[in-house]
């Protein structure tokens, strides 16, 4: 593949995630589109995405891909703790070309799942100033990351992070709906039965 046909490549994978996060609020396939998405554009092995849970501050594996998704599921993170923790913490993507070396990779997913995550590309995700997670693209196929990596996995970043935030938005929206709901469909009830008894009275 030429350098114009990986380019051509990778601009039509942006313009797909776009479209698809303005077509659909499904946010576990905007997710794992969007992770997905994320190593065919840098040619890595795999990608994880994690959100910041945000009653306990914690980061936790939304998507992982690869055959370890459940055990990774169960780790948690706060902001400043790992690679994950310490790019959101300072809200600055960077590329790590030696994960085993750098001092803040805890290797809890490393020993958890058997797979060595030897290169990475961590990028902070963040909507309106605030963080919502981390994008890794792990270990580069046949070379190591470089800065136009880290470019489109920040423009993919943007797009995820949006995509997170609409689907939360969405989601509050709807339970906003059915709580209205509910309190009218109530407060219907009370007054029938509210009329219910005046008439008894009046008769």
């Amino acid at each position: 593949m030429t350098p114009e046909e990986r380019l051509d490549t990778q601009l039509r994978e942006l313009v797909e995630l776009a479209a698809l996060v303005n077509s659909t609020l499904d946010p576990r396939e905007i997710r794992r589109s969007a992770v997905e998405a994320s190593t065919r554009l840098v040619g890595a092995e795999r990608a994880s995405l994690l959100l910041l849970e945000s009653r306990r501050k914690q980061l936790y594996f939304e998507v992982a891909l690869g055959d370890e998704t459940d055990t990774l599921k169960r780790v948690r993170m706060v902001p400043g703790e790992g690679i994950a923790g310490s790019v959101l913490a300072t809200c600055t993507p960077e590329i790590i070309a030696d994960v085993q070396a750098d001092a803040r990779h805890l290797g809890l997913a490393d020993t958890d799942t058997g797979y060595v995550t030897r290169t990475m590309l961590a990028i902070p995700l963040s909507c309106h100033g605030e963080p919502v997670g981390v994008l890794e693209i792990i270990n580069k196929r046949g070379g190591h990351f470089t800065a136009a990596d880290l470019e489109l996995g920040v423009a993919l970043g943007n797009h995820i992070a949006v995509a997170v935030e609409n689907a939360r938005l969405y989601e509050r929206l709807r339970k906003g709906y059915l709580e209205a709901w509910v309190y009218a469909a109530l407060l219907a009830a009370l007054l029938v039965g509210l009329g219910g008894w005046l008439l008894a009275v009046t008769s």
